[in-house]
């Protein structure tokens, strides 16, 4: 279907004026007016989510491989790694798929496990037996370091980044709008669509540059970036 054949009136009804009263609001800086801008969001948000659909299981695959060398392909079963938020992530993906072989149990892990595996790490245990795992001693130095040959090193700087694409794929998940940007965690401010499709390429990037350049250069985002005129 065409945009000029969209019955905008009753589309906008449909969505509420609620939710595009941010449509609203910046349909005059990009010059159309929201039920355009509300469909373009939806075109740059499905690109990005084309885009996450690799980057996802790229970062995964990377930090499961790098795992799977210092302490066997069930690292996960190694009682004093992971904190407890890792462990009833781990615990839940066995009841969903079962004693199956390793790839299931990988791909049914949540892409936040993958993120919070970049942080500190928390505690693990009940009281009074409670221990912190460090994850930067645990598992960063040890192996996850190595997932990221090109970038800094520094697992602060990667857990960042990582974070910030997560916020990506949980506000593309819940329909929530990106055009104008995404808030970086735990601050006000906020990432425009094309610093956040430089994240997306930046992450796959410090894993492997051939790949962080062909994502570049295969994704749609960049041709939508300039508006919904300039995308048709």
């Amino acid at each position: 279907m065409s945009e000029q054949a969209v019955p905008a009136a009753e589309l906008a009804e449909l969505l509420s004026a609620e939710r595009l009263e941010t449509y609203r609001r910046q349909a005059p800086e990009w010059g159309c007016s929201p039920i355009e801008l509300y469909l373009h969001g939806a075109r740059l948000a499905s690109s990005h989510h084309h885009d996450l659909s690799i980057v996802e299981v790229v970062l995964r695959n990377a930090l499961h491989d790098q795992l799977s060398q210092v302490y066997g392909p069930r690292w996960w079963a190694e009682g004093q790694l992971l904190d407890d938020r890792g462990q009833e992530a781990i615990a839940k993906a066995h009841k969903d798929v079962g004693e199956h072989p390793v790839g299931r149990i990988i791909a049914a892990l949540p892409m936040g496990f993958w993120i919070h595996l970049l942080g500190h790490g928390d505690y693990a245990g009940r009281r009074p037996f409670r221990e912190r795992r460090s994850y930067d001693a645990l598992l960063w130095r040890p192996a996850l370091r190595h997932a990221f040959p090109h970038s800094s090193g520094v697992r602060d700087e990667v857990h960042r980044l990582a974070r910030r694409v997560y916020a990506l794929r949980n506000r593309i998940a819940h329909c929530e709008p990106i055009i104008g940007g995404v808030r970086v965690p735990g601050t006000k401010t906020r990432r425009s669509p094309d610093e956040i499709h430089e994240d997306l390429v930046t992450l796959v990037w410090w894993i492997s540059p051939p790949v962080g350049k062909w994502l570049a250069a295969q994704s749609y985002t960049p041709a939508l970036l300039g508006g919904p005129h300039q995308s048709q």
